[in-house]
């Protein structure tokens, strides 16, 4: 069984504010994407991204560790600029849309680094396994 491998998930946090700290990732406005990079035939990279996901984040400059980020991703609606390779990796063979129709996001932890570059840790779930990740 072949298993998509998530290299790279891009997460643009502007977005529009439903309270003081919490606020919905804009995605009507293209503030927000969420891009991967899978490895192509051993030798090059293949980018592509989903179109249809909803999230929210919570940001307290006061007390940043406390920001939280949650993101479901609809996976049918990937899109690699390729209609043949979307099918195929809609397929049960790749990203099994109809048993698995979403994938997500739940951060667990979120620090700053003294070079002022931020590492978002969470869980990320794709075809029913959760993994953790880092977003460095």
């Amino acid at each position: 069984m072949k298993v998509l491998s998530v290299v790279l998930l891009v997460l643009s946090l502007f977005s529009s504010p439903v309270m003081a700290d919490e606020y919905v990732i804009d995605k009507k406005g293209m503030h927000a994407s969420i891009q991967f990079r899978i490895m192509h035939l051993g030798y090059s990279w293949l980018w592509g991204r989903f179109n249809d996901f909803d999230g929210e984040f919570t940001y307290d400059k006061n007390n940043i560790s406390a920001s939280k980020i949650n993101v479901t991703i609809n996976t049918s609606s990937v899109d690699t600029n390729h209609a043949k390779r979307d099918e195929h990796l809609r397929s049960d063979e790749f990203l099994d849309v109809e048993q698995f129709p979403q994938s997500s996001f739940v951060s667990t932890s979120f620090a700053m680094n003294e070079n002022g570059s931020g590492e978002l840790k969470g869980d990320f779930t794709l075809r029913g396994v959760t993994r953790p990740i880092t977003f460095i």
